[in-house]
């Protein structure tokens, strides 16, 4: 129970706060059900236009999920608090991270699994991309945090411009991985890489946000 308790803390947290969580899951919504509706698309062709909507919509509310992560701790004084009481930074970066993930990066997943069902009328595809979206969000969380983490004082507008250029490799994967789904071959590789990609940055990530944390409050 004792190693359960700081997610507990920090889920109770981002509760409190509606907006933070519940704002880009319906941003997110609202954008796979508007897509269909103001493009004049086929059923041909609405599924080839489906997939680089899904993904740059996923990368955009992740992108507005991190906005401002750390800002309000940093403000309050509970990072300084926390380095004060020897409790490892680090630790407490992976755990905000997952929260995070939890409330809106596997929410959004299992959504835009549900609209790929409405877009390709298929549920096996669906069951196939839902991984990777997983792993994809977990990923785009991880680097946009470490993005605001370098603009902490300056605004999340700088940080995003650094993090931007190294999400472009994510989203080759994912169009690759897509297109092993629509023609029917193997895209295990591509979900492998995918979980290579996650399992470093998992746990590398972190120690190098808290790191940079530091160096603000120094």
């Amino acid at each position: 129970m004792k190693l359960l308790l700081p997610y507990t803390n920090e889920a109770l947290k981002l509760i409190k706060k509606t907006r933070a969580w519940i704002g880009p899951i319906l941003i997110f919504i609202l954008i796979m059900v508007a897509f269909p509706l103001t493009v004049e698309l086929s059923s041909t062709n609405l599924s080839d236009a489906f997939y680089p909507v899904l993904f740059i919509s996923i990368l955009l509310v992740m992108m507005l999920a991190t906005e401002d992560i750390f800002l309000e701790d940093y403000e309050d004084g509970s990072l300084e608090l926390l380095l004060i009481s020897n409790k490892s930074l680090s630790q407490w970066v992976f755990i905000k991270i997952f929260i995070h993930w939890l409330f809106i990066g596997a929410p959004i997943s299992l959504l835009g699994a549900f609209f790929n069902i409405g877009a390709n009328n298929d549920l096996n595809s669906s069951l196939m991309l839902l991984p990777a979206l997983g792993i994809s969000t977990y990923i785009f969380l991880i680097l946009f945090c470490f993005g605001n983490s370098l603009s902490l004082t300056k605004g999340s507008v700088l940080g995003t411009l650094i993090t931007l250029p190294l999400t472009l490799p994510i989203l080759v994967i994912l169009g690759k991985l897509t297109s092993a789904i629509i023609f029917n071959i193997n895209y295990f590789e591509f979900l492998i890489l995918l979980f290579g990609i996650l399992s470093i940055i998992i746990f590398a990530f972190p120690a190098i946000i808290s790191r940079i944390i530091k160096t603000h409050l120094e």
